[in-house]
């Protein structure tokens, strides 16, 4: 017997492999391809695997890897604007589909150091008062 509970966590992006992740996985873990429709649906089709199952989806732990740019212009995409636009992303994603961390992929200089200061806090403040007026959707 194991002195502490080891994980499984699957980073799957099909339909049998979310149905395995909704019958056995601890957690999922994702990567954000350039497609947020394809978030949402995976995290739908696995809450409504989980619950075909009888499993309460929120047991399912939900990592997401982002790659992206915070800007200081216009947006150009999911993941590619200013800090505003990142916080209510990685807002809507922790509230609304019940990801809990985010792993940041950066290369270029300075975005971890705005990522950890502009938005990591703005999103903790808005995730805590919105998960406290609402439940999240799923």
């Amino acid at each position: 017997m194991p002195a502490h509970p080891i994980g499984i966590w699957l980073g799957v992006f099909g339909p049998r492999a979310l149905r395995l992740t909704a019958r056995e996985a601890d957690g999922w873990i994702p990567s954000y391809r350039g497609d947020m429709g394809q978030i949402v649906d995976m995290t739908r089709r696995l809450d409504d695997e989980a619950a075909a199952v009888g499993r309460d989806p929120g047991e399912i732990r939900r990592i997401l890897n982002v790659g992206g740019t915070v800007t200081d212009g216009a947006s150009d995409g999911s993941f590619r604007g200013p800090a505003t636009q990142w916080i209510d992303e990685i807002t809507d994603l922790a509230v609304g589909y019940g990801f809990d961390t985010f792993i940041l992929w950066a290369e270029a200089p300075g975005q971890l150091t705005r990522f950890a200061e502009d938005i990591v806090p703005a999103v903790r403040e808005r995730v805590s008062a919105e998960r406290g007026a609402s439940p999240p959707r799923r």
